[in-house]
């Protein structure tokens, strides 16, 4: 899990560098589309909306739109951030979004835990030192711990439950929550980062996005449009 968080990190680091003031559009990867699309009109939209997304809409109503059009297959993403935390209650109702939590102390410890989910639920648990564990905490009663199958109502009720208790409020110090389709809507200084992505119209049509924020509203959009020639 330490990798995945590097990895994300240096992703996120590798789609920003890809932007300069004359092509704001983010990277390409992978082959070329075929068949080659051409560079056809840049749009600047600060008022009005593009494709559901509204000038001024919290970021949170962005990723809704945005999961949707994902879900459709109509958007790729470029970049990984991860959204860190230091309140488990801000965990209420996002965690089914998300596909790992990791629960530390301020600093990387060998006994931190790392939670893998799938489609809300707990496919997985084990610790930075690489112990598999069928629970956590491991010494917690069945009631309180959290199990491979529990789900995200439950694994909030049963963090909450364990923030509480001394001897593993220790691990309640740093939270993260990180996913394959994740955009910074929680901490503060990657939430100022554009959100950049490539939707697909048609297949010799495609446009890449970026969504500047501030104050956690969508100040501007940029989208380069590309098309075959």
């Amino acid at each position: 899990m330490r990798h995945f968080l590097l990895g994300a990190s240096f992703l996120l680091s590798f789609a920003i560098s890809g932007c300069s003031i004359n092509n704001p559009g983010p990277e390409k990867t992978g082959p070329e589309p075929e068949p080659p699309l051409t560079f056809a009109i840049r749009d600047s939209i600060f008022e009005g909306s593009y494709r559901a997304i509204k000038i001024n809409s919290q970021n949170d109503q962005v990723f809704t739109v945005l999961e949707k059009y994902r879900e459709e297959k109509l958007v790729s993403y470029l970049g990984a951030v991860n959204n860190f935390f230091s309140d488990v209650t801000d965990l209420k109702g996002r965690i089914a979004s998300f596909d790992y939590l990791v629960l530390d102390e301020k600093s990387d410890t060998d006994t931190g835990v790392q939670i893998q989910l799938e489609s809300g639920k707990v496919k997985s648990i084990k610790l930075n030192n690489g112990k598999i564990l069928t629970q956590w905490p491991e010494t917690a009663n069945l009631e309180n711990a959290i199990h491979i199958g529990d789900d995200s109502e439950i694994i909030y009720g049963k963090l909450v439950t364990l923030s509480k208790q001394n001897e593993y409020a220790h691990k309640f110090q740093r939270i993260v929550l990180s996913t394959k389709y994740t955009y910074a809507l929680y901490d503060p200084v990657k939430a100022s980062l554009p959100w950049t992505f490539i939707y697909s119209t048609q297949p010799d049509l495609r446009e890449e996005v970026q969504i500047h924020f501030k104050d956690k509203k969508v100040a501007y959009i940029l989208v380069n449009r590309f098309e075959k020639k």
